[in-house]
């Protein structure tokens, strides 16, 4: 009987699957989730992929006793003679996320010719001669070897296919070698994607629509990120934390000088909700683009150095000509003032919420402060 894990890794294989096929297909393709089947690719010239996915949580999925190997021949059998299959454009795929013995079902792949088919019928009717009739899948077999003709056609059509336990490792690759995504983008961007096709998938599932997704479709949503990383811009790994985050949550429990250096200036709670945000992104992103290489410690290093040159010149600016107001609102017109502030590293547009969450940075490490007697005033908290 199969787990709730066991049915959950399943599922996701067939995500992950599906993936494959639509970063690899062509223009005017896509590709279905349990339409036809598990997995199913209309190619624009009319041909057809038919793909059944057979996982297991620790072993080969489709030994040669497997119910779920001859089921799915079984099925695609009687996907042929109710017409709804038709053999000519379509390719049978059968994928297992695990390695076995050689067994009847990669002789079949590798069946191209008649003699090698009926070869493999001959071993098939011997295992079938073997069978009691209450074995699980010997009524499949027995309407398999009773459709030989059908059976024919579908093994001069078809591929076995094992590949890694999740089917993670085949969507590295085809980032990694295709699209040409760095290697060190390639983790984002899976997830990036597979986010995309799960929420992309469910709704359609959750609307009873069938779950077919078109490849001009995909290409509007990735096409121009893949782009970004390739031209190895400064792409955002992070996402915006909710006010009920753990990490938020953790941060305003300890409330760091960063926190406090804005109550000083009376900065409302929800202000401080962002901030927190901004800082926790600062982070996460500075750490990825060190690693990926796309910036180095010296331009991260200027990058802060112009940031405090434009908060030191405009600290001296508000002092000349904000002269009549409270120095925690003229605390408010510099922090404001510095983070809507545009700049660069090297060449690069800066993410807005990560030259913010630097100022937050900079006012953490004392450095820089919103209060113009910011220094004195962190004392007494």
């Amino acid at each position: 009987m199969p787990t709730a894990a066991g049915q959950l890794l399943g599922y996701q294989l067939q995500l992950q699957r599906a993936l494959v096929h639509l970063l690899q297909s062509g223009r005017g393709s896509s590709v279905s989730v349990e339409v036809t089947g598990d997995v199913a690719v209309m190619l624009s010239n009319g041909g057809k992929l038919e793909e059944e996915d057979k996982s297991s949580l620790i072993s080969n999925p489709v030994t040669n006793k497997s119910t779920d190997l001859w089921k799915t021949f079984y099925n695609w059998i009687n996907a042929l003679n109710d017409g709804s299959i038709n053999f000519k454009k379509t390719k049978f795929i059968l994928y297992a996320n695990h390695e076995g013995n050689k067994g009847i079902v990669d002789a079949l792949s590798d069946a191209k010719g008649p003699e090698e088919i009926n070869k493999c019928i001959e071993e098939l009717e011997s295992l079938f001669e073997s069978l009691e009739t209450t074995h699980p899948i010997h009524s499949y077999l027995s309407h398999v070897l009773g459709h030989k003709d059908a059976f024919r056609a579908i093994v001069g059509s078809f591929e076995f296919i094992v590949g890694s336990k999740t089917g993670s490792e085949e969507i590295h690759q085809v980032l990694s070698d295709i699209i040409l995504v760095p290697k060190h983008h390639v983790d984002y961007i899976h997830d990036e994607l597979l986010g995309w096709i799960t929420n992309y998938v469910m709704n359609k599932i959750a609307a009873n629509k069938p779950a077919i997704i078109s490849g001009k479709e995909y290409k509007k949503k990735f096409v121009v990120l893949f782009e970004r990383v390739r031209a190895r811009e400064l792409i955002d790994f992070t996402k915006e934390y909710a006010a009920d985050h753990k990490d938020v949550q953790e941060q305003f429990k300890e409330y760091p000088t960063y926190l406090k250096q804005l109550q000083i200036i009376d900065v409302e709670d929800h202000e401080q909700v962002s901030a927190v945000s901004d800082f926790l992104r600062r982070k996460v992103n500075a750490d990825k683009w060190i690693e990926s290489e796309l910036i180095d410690e010296a331009s991260a290093q200027e990058f802060e150095e112009n940031l405090k040159s434009y908060w030191h010149s405009t600290i001296k600016k508000l002092s000349i000509t904000e002269k009549s107001l409270k120095p925690e609102e003229r605390g408010q017109l510099l922090y404001h003032d510095c983070k809507v502030r545009q700049a660069t590293i090297g060449n690069q547009p800066v993410l807005s919420h990560f030259v913010r969450g630097t100022y937050h940075n900079l006012t953490n490490e004392k450095e820089i402060g919103w209060h113009e007697s910011w220094n004195d005033l962190l004392k007494d908290r």
